[in-house]
């Protein structure tokens, strides 16, 4: 059996039935206990003991019809019918929406006519299994891909990227199931490099993450992402979904980088593939800051401004993990071509940036063990000699904000200003070549 918080009995019953229990038992205890001084865990616990016992020790009831858009969902044909084809597409959003199926956005109809349409833009099999999608286990084939890349305004061209993006997604690993199902904010990034970028027209420079006609490949293909995560995966906002506030970024996002004004190699070229390659990375993002420098000319100054700024309390370099998981906290830099320049042009490479940024990227070790000072048994052996100094002792050791420079990953994005962006991630970055392009 389980132990729940009020709020997360659909959560329950839809990640039981994803992991094949659907007669999976659970109590439910009306506080969450985070954020609770030890005497309020204590009632709380104490409070839930009778549902406990009575959980444990009497018999499951029949078990309920599937709540709307629990795993398993409506495999049939649906149709709507109405005075014309705008009537009949608005029945069909209310419909999806209300169902689960949607993003909040309206949805292109997947008629099967749209569907075959955009399955021509791949060469493999619409039966083909790409992969098992997070958090459910969803079976993500080349068909369903397809449908939902219809729904958020695909065209054909765009579903080999979303075929590998879905590949590249399970390469983040436990992590990938953390993105989608935490109650923190967190969302995929899509970075597209190779030629591939410059023929379809995915935008690198000015607005690339934002709206408008010279964003609308990045857009639709972030947007597809997150629906393939919805309908697949079934993320579903409430059920598995349980984000405390959430964010626009967990509509969508998708960026080429800026080859032609980067003075260093295209990230994908470090990762091992060839500059001819066309390739996706799905980053895991928890947040993102925004750099504003228009003053520095050096690379110590546009580097201190991206260390300062990302000097925000990490440290999770000092708690221990569950076994079994490897998570990497790191920052991605995504610096804006005027400032790649001014490093490049003083000779400083991409090893330069990610040891100078990480060098000086500390914050105080007070402020570095404040989540976790109240769990000592969870920091590290190694570490746990902080834990007997004063907070004016704590307040004089600067420590670094990330575990290392080597995971401090560099894309060169953006116009012509001198602003950069600053993603915290969750996870190492998940490289897959685009390839079955028709």
């Amino acid at each position: 059996m389980g132990i729940f918080s009020s709020g997360f009995e659909k959560n329950a019953i839809t990640t039981a039935r994803a992991f094949g229990l659907p007669q999976f038992r659970f109590a439910v205890v009306p506080e969450s206990l985070t954020g609770l001084a030890p005497e309020q865990i204590e009632r709380v616990a104490t409070d839930a003991l009778g549902r406990i016992v009575e959980v444990l020790t009497t018999q499951a009831e029949a078990e309920q019809e599937s709540p709307s858009g629990a795993a398993g969902g409506n495999t049939g044909r649906l149709k709507f019918e109405a005075q014309d084809s705008y009537s009949a597409a608005e029945a069909m959003n209310r419909r999806f929406l209300e169902s689960e199926w949607g993003d909040g956005f309206p949805l292109v109809p997947p008629t099967p006519e749209k569907v075959a349409w955009m399955l021509k833009g791949t060469t493999r099999s619409p039966s083909d299994i790409v992969t098992v999608m997070v958090p459910a286990n969803g079976v993500a084939t080349v068909e369903k891909i397809a449908i939902n890349a219809v729904m958020a305004g695909c065209e054909p061209v765009h579903l080999p990227i979303l075929i590998a993006a879905c590949e590249a997604f399970t390469g983040l690993g436990f992590q990938g199931r953390t993105l989608a199902t935490s109650t923190s904010s967190h969302a995929p990034l899509m970075v597209i490099n190779g030629p591939i970028a410059k023929e379809i027209g995915i935008n690198s420079g000015r607005c690339a993450l934002g709206p408008g006609f010279q964003s609308r490949h990045n857009i639709v293909l972030g947007r597809a992402l997150r629906l393939i995560m919805i309908n697949v995966g079934h993320c579903r906002p409430g059920r598995m979904d349980m984000d405390t506030i959430g964010s626009a970024r967990k509509f969508g996002m998708c960026v080429a980088e800026n080859e032609d004004e980067s003075p260093w190699s295209p990230f994908h070229e470090e990762r091992g593939f060839g500059r001819d390659q066309s390739t996706i990375t799905i980053f895991a993002t928890r947040d993102e800051i925004d750099v504003n420098d228009l003053g520095s000319w050096t690379p110590e100054g546009v580097l201190n401004s991206l260390a300062f700024y990302s000097a925000i309390p990490g440290g999770e370099y000092l708690v221990q993990v569950r076994p079994g998981d490897d998570p990497c906290y790191n920052h991605l830099l995504v610096i804006s071509p005027e400032h790649a320049k001014i490093c490049g042009a003083a000779g400083w490479g991409k090893k330069a940036v990610r040891e100078y940024v990480y060098q000086t990227c500390r914050i105080s070790a007070r402020r570095l063990l404040n989540r976790c000072r109240n769990q000592p048994d969870k920091i590290f052996p190694q570490w746990q000699w902080l834990l007997k100094l004063s907070d004016s002792e704590l307040d004089q050791i600067m420590l670094p904000v990330m575990e290392n420079a080597n995971d401090i990953p560099i894309l060169v994005v953006g116009g012509s200003t001198a602003k950069d962006m600053i993603y915290r991630c969750i996870a190492r970055p998940s490289t897959v070549l685009i390839k079955n392009r028709a």
